[in-house]
């Protein structure tokens, strides 16, 4: 469990406020969305989980002050972004994995084992045959799997995912849906996105950010329960309907 009790990031920088007192609890082992529009300080909030931001307040995993256990969650958590592998884009699929296994590796050398697991976890997410390609030769679609891979084979117990939907088609968007649910019994997911339609395809709990201020958290039933909730961020109608007999949300179409 995740807890986080006021939470405030301000970026120095340009003094805007992109998170202001974020109470929640982010339960375990289920997947769990962080939804809002753009600049609604999603980004922020998974990146304030993971420690890689200065922020007031105090976030907990199981009762425990995450600032004094970050050298424990380099080993048991992996975020992943886009953005982050911007710099290793001229190394090979199979060297990202083995890189990204470093924080569990033994004394942080490469060894059998890390090739190993990187291999494994290659053929679950079907990429086997990017190993040897390098980062920067894969399209979007395939560059997401990869980035899922390299937060995968470390086998996290918190797993935090930025938009990981992005760029996806609809095929694999629904495939990311279930993979995500199908671990979620072995790890904590928490994902980003703006999307309520995925987010409610595939979370168990939703939290709703708008400006960095909290408009919603708890279990995915309330939200369906309780659409219009959504009108007052996107600003536009929402509606929850059964596909398939799944029921998730949808935007309704504004009236000419």
């Amino acid at each position: 469990m995740i807890k986080l009790r006021e939470v405030s990031v301000t970026y120095r920088g340009n003094l805007v406020e992109a998170l202001k007192n974020v109470t929640t609890v982010i339960p375990g082992n289920m997947v769990s969305c962080i939804m809002g529009p753009n600049a609604s300080g999603k980004t922020t909030m998974l990146k304030a989980i993971a420690q890689l931001v200065d922020y007031k307040g105090r976030i907990e995993f199981d009762g425990k002050d995450a600032k004094e256990m970050v050298k424990t969650l380099r080993r048991i958590l992996s975020y992943v972004s886009t953005i982050d592998v911007r710099g290793l884009l001229g190394v090979t699929v199979l060297d990202l994995l083995i890189y990204s296994r470093y924080p569990v590796s033994e004394k942080f050398l490469t060894t059998m084992k890390d090739i190993e697991e990187s291999v494994k976890t290659a053929e679950t997410l079907n990429i086997k045959h990017l190993l040897h390609r390098k980062v920067n030769e894969l399209s979007s679609g395939e560059l997401q799997r990869v980035l899922l891979a390299s937060a995968l084979v470390r086998r996290p117990e918190i797993l935090l995912l930025d938009e990981p939907e992005s760029h996806l088609d609809m095929r694999s968007k629904i495939w990311l849906s279930g993979f995500l649910k199908s671990i979620s019994n072995d790890a904590t997911i928490v994902l980003s996105t703006h999307d309520p339609y995925f987010a409610s395809l595939t979370c168990d709990y939703l939290i709703l950010l708008s400006q960095g201020r909290l408009v919603f958290s708890g279990p995915r039933e309330h939200l369906l329960q309780n659409p219009e909730v959504l009108e007052e961020v996107y600003n536009t109608p929402f509606t929850a309907v059964k596909i398939g007999g799944y029921e998730v949300l949808i935007s309704v179409p504004l009236e000419s």
